[in-house]
């Protein structure tokens, strides 16, 4: 909306320091400021809280296991309200797939109260995958996902990880490597 300038005739005088009438309903959702309980629909997405998880130089965390294995790196976080959205994002500067042909998948776990480890219905998985010889292979790694709150139970998150060869290590942070877990609460995200 374009800001026009006053000209003649010019306001001169205030007679009274109240402002009377209604604002339109188009502009909020109810017609008198009093009556307002919350924010218009459409209005959301500021950041209520964010908590992180990182480490530089960590050191191996690694599994042979051809199943999901917890790797130890965790973030809490408390929701403020229901009906909020907790977004999780992992990173990894340096994972590493030692032997030939060996795979690195990685998928985000939570725990919702006193629960037990489970994987995100919303998160993605990401495997590392290459064709080599015998020589190990670094590469970054990253993968996350979204929980919308239905009450205020203390979350947790925790990334696991498999190797898709038995035997074969799949190492999560190299040497040298380090890792980030991110967790945000997102207001008013429906």
């Amino acid at each position: 909306m374009a800001i026009t300038r006053i000209t003649s005739p010019a306001i001169t005088s205030v007679a009274s320091t109240t402002i009377t009438g209604t604002l339109p309903a188009a502009n909020i959702n109810n017609t008198s400021i009093g009556n307002v309980t919350a924010l218009p629909a459409g209005v959301g997405g500021k950041v209520l809280q964010v908590v992180r998880t990182y480490n530089a130089d960590s050191g191996h965390i690694l599994t042979t296991s051809t199943s999901f294995t917890a790797t130890g790196v965790q973030a809490t976080i408390t929701p403020t309200a229901s009906s909020n959205l907790i977004l999780v994002d992992f990173t990894c500067s340096m994972s590493a797939i030692d032997g030939s042909g060996n795979d690195l998948t990685g998928k985000m776990y939570q725990k919702i109260g006193s629960g037990s480890f489970a994987p995100m219905a919303n998160a993605g998985f990401y495997q590392l995958a290459f064709t080599r010889y015998s020589q190990s292979i670094y590469a970054p790694l990253a993968f996350g996902g979204s929980y919308t709150t239905t009450n205020t139970d203390t979350l947790i998150f925790e990334p696991y990880i498999k190797s898709e060869i038995s035997g074969e290590a799949a190492r999560l942070v190299h040497t040298g490597g380090s890792y980030s877990l991110t967790v945000m609460e997102i207001a008013g995200w429906l």
